[in-house]
C-alpha cells in the first residue's frame, strides 16, 4: 500500500480500491439522499468500475456484511449488490450511447470481469441485449 498527500497536505491511504474520502466530482442522482448511507453510496460511486463486492463495501464503511445488507435494504428497499449493478448499468448505458466501444470493452470498463455476466445483468435490467439497446437508442 502506497501513501500520498492530497492538495491540502492530508495523508491519503491508497489501496487497490479507491479510498472513500475522495470527493465526488459528478454526483449521480441514482442514489437516495440518506446521510446514514452516504459512505456506502460514495464508495460504490468511486469504485463501481472495479470488481467490488458486498464485503468490499462493508469493510470500507466499517460494518459487517450482514449488518450492512440489512441496513441498506431497510433504508432503500434494495441490496448493496442492487446499487452496484444499478450504477454499473448507468455507466454502461452512457458508454453504449456515447462511444463505439464493443460490448466486451464496456463490460470491463464498468467493472464486470465476465462479459456473459454483464449481458445477463443488462438483459435483466433492460429486457434487451446491450447491442439491441444501443441500436434502438441511436435510431
Amino acid at each position: 500500500m502506497k501513501n500520498r498527500y492530497n492538495a491540502s497536505s492530508q495523508l491519503v491511504l491508497e489501496s487497490p480500491l479507491v479510498d472513500i474520502v475522495k470527493p465526488l466530482n459528478d454526483p449521480v442522482p441514482i442514489f437516495p439522499a440518506d446521510s446514514l448511507l452516504n459512505k456506502v453510496f460514495r464508495f460504490i460511486e468511486v469504485n463501481y468500475n472495479q470488481p467490488i463486492s458486498l464485503s468490499d463495501v462493508a469493510i470500507a464503511v466499517g460494518y459487517c456484511a450482514a449488518y450492512l445488507t440489512d441496513l441498506v435494504r431497510r433504508n432503500t428497499g434494495h441490496t448493496v449488490n442492487d446499487w452496484i449493478a444499478e450504477r454499473r448499468m448507468l455507466a454502461a448505458r452512457t458508454l453504449l450511447l456515447e462511444t463505439d466501444q464493443c460490448v466486451s470493452q464496456i463490460a470491463q470498463a464498468v467493472g464486470y470481469q465476465h462479459e456473459g455476466y454483464f449481458f445477463r445483468q443488462f438483459r435483466r435490467h433492460h429486457g434487451i441485449t446491450p447491442q439491441a439497446w444501443r441500436k434502438t437508442q441511436r435510431s
